[in-house]
């Protein structure tokens, strides 16, 4: 088997290996360097993506006649991690939107409904927006992205999930709405101007 990373050949005997996935672990252990990530794979010449939770468990080596490895580094996996992000903040948007739009005609189920959508989104947009600027913020970065401001952005949001989840469970769903679509919703296109600048080279 032809082993590759970033068109480099890898001198690494995989015969007591059985899985493509025991041969990747063991290319990221030994051979790719810290501040790199793997990005892609390719099986055969062929691109190769999981269709199912640990796909690559399956996939035995004897199949594979070449596999080859691209490497990204950490800053340009976190700004195209970021760049996804600004992608979800705009249907987020429209998530907040059409729940407070919901809450104020008194369709309850169907607002809560996308009130639980709004809130897993958030945190996943703020989770992974954190992680990757945890990377960025490493070098000096100007005004949009200075740490000062984004920890001040954090807590100003925290402070609105709290008011708005008390809201919610008073079933104060008219302040709820207001609250969403005059603040939160500011706070998100915020966060995507500020993720945005972060993701541009």
């Amino acid at each position: 088997m032809l082993i590759t990373i970033n068109d480099q050949r890898v001198p690494a005997d995989f015969s007591h290996l059985r899985s493509l996935e025991e041969a990747i672990l063991e290319l990221h252990d030994k051979f790719i360097p810290p501040g790199q990530q793997l990005f892609q794979v390719h099986i055969n010449g062929e691109f190769f993506s999981e269709r199912y939770p640990r796909e690559s468990r399956y996939l035995n080596l004897d199949e594979i006649e070449t596999l080859a490895l691209k490497t990204v580094s950490d800053h340009d996996m976190a700004r195209m991690i970021l760049q996804e992000a600004v992608q979800q903040a705009d249907i987020l948007c429209q998530a907040i939107e059409q729940s407070a739009i919901l809450f104020r005609l008194a369709a309850e189920d169907e607002a809560n409904h996308y009130f639980s959508q709004v809130l897993d989104s958030l945190r996943w947009l703020l989770q992974v927006g954190d992680c990757a600027l945890q990377v960025l913020l490493e070098e000096p970065t100007p005004s949009p992205g200075s740490q000062g401001q984004i920890a001040q952005y954090l807590r100003q949001l925290q402070g609105l999930l709290d008011e708005m989840l008390q809201f919610c469970e008073e079933e104060d769903y008219i302040m709820l709405a207001d609250l969403m679509e005059y603040e939160l919703r500011p706070m998100v296109q915020e966060w995507q101007k500020i993720i945005r600048h972060l993701a541009s080279p």
